[in-house]
């Protein structure tokens, strides 16, 4: 459910950004460390009014403080940070952070989708 929430949280990001212009983008000199070119035109990841992206956030934020700790060691084994035979290092790395900054790290992933697929795949479920 989770999964199939951030892959329309990340069409609806897309269609947003594909309305501002390719000159807007390509024309921003970043600052040093800096990774994201449209931060600085002050897009969040996905405006946080947008359906998709509340509905993902209710999604994340109703699951037990446990299962957000989970849903973040998969979004860790998904990103290729972790292997999947250290799942309970995830979870410790989930409770280090804490339940906001953890569920902050997976509603700011636009890749969140593809990176809980990949975890399901390399954990084997």
């Amino acid at each position: 459910m989770v999964a199939i929430l951030a892959k329309a949280a990340r069409t609806e990001r897309d269609e947003f950004l594909a309305k501002v212009a390719e000159k807007d983008i390509n024309g921003l000199q970043p600052a040093r460390g800096e990774h994201n070119p449209v931060a600085e035109l002050g897009f969040e990841q996905l405006p946080p009014e947008a359906s998709q992206a509340r509905a993902l956030r209710e999604a994340v934020t109703t699951l037990s403080p446990d299962a957000r700790c989970e849903l973040y060691a998969l979004t860790r084994i998904g990103q290729g940070h972790l292997a999947a035979q250290k799942w309970h290092r995830g979870l410790t790395e989930a409770t280090g952070l804490g339940d906001e900054a953890a569920t902050a790290a997976l509603l700011d992933d636009p890749d969140l989708h593809d990176h809980l697929l990949k975890g399901l795949y390399e954990l084997k479920l």
